[in-house]
């Protein structure tokens, strides 16, 4: 038999019931997780489906972009064998885009020489990389270049042997090698930088165990095991991944003006560690979700007098990180994830010689 409960109210605005407890109650549903998930694969398909651009659509805004360099290259003065950027550009967007021929490409582009123009047709179609718009240097009148190719082998094989040597290293190095030598600094750094294809960057440490005897065969092995089944990098695996980060991270590196430090101020020096944890294939973004380990989660749920429950109101919350994560992954091109896929692909051939990581 149901008991008859009776609930007053105490004037302070709470109702109460005989005995003075609060007739309404809150009890704490809580969930471990704490997972957030950001998109799966059809906010993602859908995504790239509204943000998909046809190439004709391409074509058309690549029309409309060149009619501005155009009317740029009727109003520039004739200057001869000296051509503007917007002449070379134009002479590519008729010669490469448009299919005219040699002689018409360089009239439209401002006048053009023929023969500079053949000699550029030339170029473009036998060297896909190379860059028109770079410096035509003359090689023939310059003078013998202080550093060869003896230079060029002596430098890199200090750099890999110390990576963390500076340009004075080099210099100091070169001129005990070599006894003849006198050089300038901004040579050897020019040399290490345009002939030995050396740049300074940030220094990643790797720690020893990554690249041993041991790591090297347990690798080969795999790759030998996995590369025998039906398992294919760009065909029907997905790849999970974990990330750390909270909101004061910054750049490892900054720019800053000479004789003074890169200095960059936060709001704290402790923050919420926040987990994306992402699952992608080559053709689309799987899943990606939001682990926030000190978020409170829980559910708060209105227990009435009557027995029933409800969930308490909650605000509405403003555009959060989470939120611009999720646009962010759902920008990604696919031809990206292609990428990501293969570059891992192509370390199997580096397993199978059992060459370092």
């Amino acid at each position: 038999m149901k008991t008859t409960c009776f609930y007053y109210e105490d004037g302070q605005g709470k109702l109460v019931d005989e005995e003075g407890n609060d007739a309404i109650d809150w009890v704490e549903e809580a969930t471990p997780f704490h997972l957030r998930t950001l998109t799966r694969i059809t906010e993602y398909c859908r995504k790239q489906e509204e943000e998909g651009v046809s190439s004709e659509d391409s074509l058309g805004n690549l029309d409309a972009d060149m009619e501005e360099v155009i009317a740029i290259v009727k109003k520039q003065k004739r200057l001869h064998h000296k051509y503007s950027n917007e002449q070379k550009l134009t002479f590519v967007y008729y010669n490469r885009i448009k299919l005219f021929n040699t002689a018409k490409s360089g009239c439209l582009a401002g006048g053009i020489a023929k023969r500079t123009a053949q000699k550029w047709a030339k170029k473009l179609k036998e060297d896909k990389d190379w860059n028109i718009f770079e410096k035509q240097t003359n090689l023939v009148n310059r003078l013998k270049p202080q550093l060869d190719e003896r230079h060029k082998v002596h430098l890199l094989e200090c750099y890999n042997n110390c990576p963390q040597a500076q340009v004075l290293d080099a210099m100091e190095s070169l001129t005990q090698k070599f006894s003849d030598l006198t050089v300038k600094k901004s040579t050897v750094h020019n040399f290490l930088k345009n002939e030995c294809n050396l740049s300074f960057k940030k220094l990643t440490h790797l720690p020893v165990a990554r690249n041993n005897s041991d790591k090297i065969q347990a690798r080969k092995n795999w790759v030998i095991k996995w590369t025998a089944t039906d398992m294919n990098y760009l065909e029907n695996c997905v790849f999970v991944d974990e990330s750390a980060f909270d909101r004061n991270m910054r750049p490892p590196s900054e720019w800053s003006v000479k004789g003074t430090p890169a200095i960059t101020t936060t709001p704290t020096t402790k923050a919420v560690s926040h987990t994306v944890l992402g699952a992608i294939s080559t053709k689309f973004v799987v899943a990606i979700e939001l682990r926030n380990p000190q978020e409170e989660s829980s559910k708060r749920i209105k227990i009435v007098h009557s027995g029933s429950k409800r969930k308490a109101p909650t605000e509405k919350k403003k555009k959060s990180g989470a939120t611009r994560i999720a646009e962010a992954c759902n920008n990604i091109p696919p031809e990206h994830l292609n990428a990501f896929a293969q570059h891992s692909g192509n370390c199997f051939d580096i397993c199978l010689r059992g060459d370092p990581l």
